[in-house]
């Protein structure tokens, strides 16, 4: 009986010190920051808008701004902002918009991604790319080249170039990549096709 009593106690002993080793080590595997690895696939295999399937689509008009809703000028255009959504008036309404480049907000949408290219930083939320302009706004730019993000708005056509898709929204080429910092491994680039 004390025999038994022994064996169990090295087993359970045995069995929670193996437990608080685990994860450490995951933790440890955790803290490595990930680097993208540049794998185009031929196929698209997902739906790249997932993140943004909350948010209303380009183009749509609804009849009500948000009450949220900041007013921010392009050259002569007026548009409103809310959320990392552009809004512009129109006849029948309100119609979700791209904004234009050059549009500039002093605050970035809540749950924006930072892309590093190069020395220079840039934002991304919703489709739409930021770069810090003078005075602290964010300035909105072109989509730099080799900018990998997690989702794409809803409204992006799927075109093949010789045996390759790609993601096409708003004239700008994606291609899927395998992104392991992203929760599911997934990305897409900007990129030239062909």
């Amino acid at each position: 009986m004390k025999r038994t009593s022994t064996i169990v106690f090295a087993i359970l002993t045995f069995w929670f010190l193996g437990g608080m080793v685990e994860p450490a080590a995951a933790q440890r595997r955790r803290v490595k920051r990930a680097k993208v690895v540049r794998v185009h696939h031929r196929v698209v295999v997902r739906r790249a808008h997932v993140r943004y399937a909350h948010h209303p689509r380009w183009g749509t008009v609804v009849t009500v701004r948000p009450a949220a809703a900041v007013a921010v000028r392009a050259g002569r255009n007026s548009y409103f902002f809310a959320d990392g959504v552009y809004y512009a008036q129109g006849g029948a309404g309100y119609m979700i918009v791209r904004p234009v480049r050059g549009i500039r907000i002093r605050v970035l949408p809540v749950g924006y991604r930072t892309i590093v290219i190069g020395p220079r930083n840039y934002f991304y939320y919703y489709g739409t790319y930021y770069a810090l302009a003078d005075g602290g706004e964010y300035q909105v730019v072109d989509p730099p080249l080799g900018a990998v993000v997690d989702a794409l708005p809803d409204g992006y056509e799927v075109k093949s170039i010789d045996g390759v898709e790609y993601y096409v929204l708003d004239g700008v080429y994606y291609a899927e990549v395998d992104a392991p910092e992203f929760e599911d491994g997934v990305g897409y680039e900007v990129v030239k096709p062909g």
